[in-house]
């Protein structure tokens, strides 16, 4: 610590953050789907929090229901099965595998499988678990998409990360 000519002290860079993350714990929501975007936001995690004692992850996957496809009146009965399925089968897989990664990291994480809207259930989970960041993955561009330049790409798609960049009380991050 050095002193200034006024007597306040400055801090090194180091130093500086390293008594925000004492006095604040930076927390992430990290919102993963199972497919290669999981993977980069897993090594963001591991690398962002390589040294830093105050990191935590919410890891959070989205099951949404199809509305197109009909049960043929088992709407209501056959809803908890449907469910269920959807948590343990789907959901859980992808959970685990990303919280034993983030474990060898050593970085302390909390999971959760949520059924909904993927939007209006990651912003719920965010301010509930009052997290900093909301880490989502790009998806690649798909067919056209993938020959225009991304200014036009990013007017004609309704992506979740950019329906969550304007509705987001937290700082987004589009990990590529």
């Amino acid at each position: 610590m050095t002193e200034l000519g006024h007597g306040a002290p400055t801090f090194g860079n180091s130093q500086c953050v390293a008594r925000l993350c004492a006095a604040k714990c930076l927390r992430l929501l990290a919102v993963v789907d199972g497919t290669e975007s999981t993977n980069r936001i897993v090594d963001f995690i591991t690398a962002f929090g390589e040294g830093r004692a105050a990191t935590e992850a919410v890891v959070l996957n989205v099951q949404s229901k199809r509305l197109d496809a009909r049960l043929r009146g088992y709407q209501n009965f056959k809803k908890d099965e449907i469910d269920d399925r959807l948590i343990n089968e789907l959901a859980l897989p992808i959970l685990n595998s990303v919280r034993s990664r983030l474990e060898k990291a050593g970085i302390l994480c909390v999971s959760k499988a949520e059924i909904g809207d993927p939007v209006t259930t990651i912003l719920r989970c965010a301010a509930e678990n009052a997290c900093n960041v909301i880490l989502v993955g790009a998806q690649p561009p798909k067919g056209i998409e993938g020959w225009m330049p991304n200014a036009m790409r990013v007017w004609l798609r309704s992506d979740l990360a950019l329906r969550l960049i304007a509705l987001a009380p937290a700082s987004v991050v589009m990990v590529k």
